[in-house]
């Protein structure tokens, strides 16, 4: 471990031998990596990422604006008032859990160093990447018995996966609720050698960490976690090893650390609990998940999981990498049987994790929604078999092997940075950075125009992915910032079909500005959400009520003041 040069000396002398030599003596050729190498490893995985993070200027859709409003809103609280501050924690999100907006509010204040609230929030997110790719690390570190290599082969897999790559660049809870299940897995991969109380309160917090990035957190890490607590109850606890452990500073920091979270977390679930599950079962089952999805036998589903599985982790070259290195792995621990007479050090992890993915692709396949997000949270659990995996090979393979996953993660970065074409298969959510910052600037003049202290909702009335109630919303939290003033936007109502509906909407929050975009702007917006926003836009042309406000865009905004105003508004927080 006296530094690079030795560790290559090391794994050639390994290489060299590996003929004569079982598998214990090369791992202890291979050793670890020199102390802090790893996490420069982990980092410059991330380097990409944080260059389309820089150069990016998309406007944020629905629910990553929402994020980002209520982590702008927390930031602004913590610092003007506790009480609410405490109320925005318990109610800023209440359909969602709230674990990203919590980290997020955290790096709102970096908004001076890296210039945009949406940097600073993204960098959140890249930590959040960077602490995945850690514990992935110390995973295959513990799977090779020690050596680096395979534990590089797989951070490098899992960073080239371009779903990795690409909510990397999304304010998404997926990467937190993946950080937690890793946790998980790591917590049962060490808990053999670890005290029942240790494992008791790893296991703890990373399961409060997962239920507070997403409900159904549980459903990804059961098995890993039932096995860790399987051991727990062999162990069994005692008083005297809790009097022993509590001596302990660190033990002491993760007791009240897990305390506080789990207090703020039950609290958040019993006040929003019923419509966390209302939102999932309207996402996974429910009519509004049809414009999300499709019925089909589960069968047909499976089939469709399965490709955007592939398409997510696997492709274009990863496919190919995972069976090299399944059938190295399987030819290479038939040799080590039969010349050693050794038995293959399989860890039970490693069973658990290709049963977890069965489980995860069996479960999605009960729904009606596809969605790519909801696969991110198996890449630990495909890391850590490709790890196990790789853990057989000899050195001069598995080299190889690293070096195959470099060539991925080269091209899935090259593609989001728009520096190659587009790969043959990959995960939608991988795009390249928006240079235009047109739709940016208008949205930003148009909460400038109709920003006021009356705390008086104003109405969007289109549904794009840039010009909405939510992201509206969100540039409003951003300005309150800078000048104090917070304005507050809604729309016509959830994918609204009822135009009559939608005007008595305005009626009742009377507005003092209503939003839109003209009707060339308006093709090819999602249809469901705007079956009225036209009609809605022909009424306020022909109403004398409103008037037109002078509004030069590119984007086509149009605003709408009413000429005599309402004489008063719904107040925000009153409730709709």
């Amino acid at each position: 471990d006296g530094g690079l040069g030795v560790t290559i000396t090391n794994l050639r002398t390994a290489n060299r031998s590996f003929g004569g030599t079982d598998l214990v003596t090369i791992v202890r050729a291979t050793r670890q990596l020199p102390a802090g190498l790893w996490a420069l490893l982990c980092a410059g995985l991330l380097v990409p990422s944080l260059i389309w993070v820089a150069e990016d200027r998309t406007v944020w859709p629905w629910d990553q604006a929402w994020y980002g409003e209520v982590s702008a809103d927390l930031w602004f609280w913590m610092g003007h008032s506790l009480r609410r501050w405490v109320g925005e924690l318990a109610d800023g999100l209440s359909l969602k859990p709230p674990g990203v907006v919590w980290l997020g509010q955290l790096f709102v204040p970096l908004r001076h160093i890296f210039g945009s609230v949406e940097v600073s929030l993204l960098v959140s997110i890249l930590v959040t990447q960077f602490v995945l790719l850690a514990i992935l690390f110390r995973i295959g570190r513990r799977l090779s018995m020690g050596s680096s290599l395979a534990a590089v082969a797989g951070v490098t897999l899992a960073a080239g996966t371009s779903l990795f790559a690409g909510l990397s660049h999304q304010f998404f809870a997926e990467p937190l609720q993946a950080a937690a299940v890793a946790w998980v897995y790591y917590v049962a991969i060490e808990a053999p050698g670890w005290s029942s109380l240790r494992i008791l309160a790893q296991l703890a917090l990373a399961m409060v960490v997962g239920v507070l990035a997403k409900a159904d957190t549980p459903l990804y890490c059961v098995l890993p976690c039932l096995y860790a607590a399987g051991l727990i109850w062999r162990k069994k606890l005692s008083r005297a090893e809790f009097s022993a452990c509590w001596k302990s500073h660190g033990f002491r920091v993760q007791a009240v650390l897990l305390g506080l979270l789990t207090v703020a977390t039950a609290i958040w679930y019993y006040r929003n609990v019923r419509a966390v599950w209302q939102h999932i079962r309207d996402a996974s089952s429910d009519a509004v998940a049809l414009n999300y999805g499709s019925r089909d036998t589960w069968m047909h589903k499976l089939v469709q999981w399965w490709g955007l599985l592939y398409d997510s982790f696997l492709s274009p070259y990863l496919g190919w990498v995972f069976l090299a290195v399944l059938a190295g792995a399987g030819l290479f621990g038939i040799l080590r049987l039969r010349q050693r007479r050794e038995k293959a050090r399989i860890e039970p992890v490693s069973i658990l994790s290709a049963l977890q993915i069965l489980l995860l692709l069996w479960v999605l396949s009960t729904t009606i929604t596809l969605e790519p997000r909801f696969l991110f949270a198996i890449l630990p659990s495909m890391a850590i078999m490709f790890m196990q995996l790789c853990a057989f090979l000899p050195v001069r393979l598995l080299a190889a092997v690293v070096v195959a996953c470099g060539a991925q993660w080269a091209a899935v970065n090259a593609e989001s940075l728009a520096i190659t074409g587009r790969l043959s298969h990959q995960s939608q959510w991988l795009v390249t950075p928006e240079f235009d910052r047109s739709h940016y600037d208008d949205l930003t003049r148009v909460v400038s125009l109709t920003s006021n202290a009356s705390e008086r909702y104003d109405i969007v009335a289109v549904e794009s992915p840039w010009m909405n109630a939510n992201t509206a919303a969100f540039f409003a939290a951003k300005n309150r910032l800078q000048t104090g003033v917070r304005s507050y936007y809604t729309s016509l109502g959830y994918a609204e079909s009822d135009f009559g509906a939608a005007m008595r909407r305005i009626e009742e929050f009377r507005p003092r500005y209503v939003i839109t975009v003209a009707e060339p702007f308006q093709a090819g917006l999602p249809g469901f959400l705007n079956v009225v926003s036209l009609p809605v836009l022909y009424d306020l042309r022909s109403d004398d009520r409103f008037s037109q406000v002078p509004f030069a865009s590119h984007s086509g905004v149009l605003v709408f003041r009413f000429k005599n105003g309402f004489p008063a508004g719904a107040a925000a927080g009153s409730g709709f």
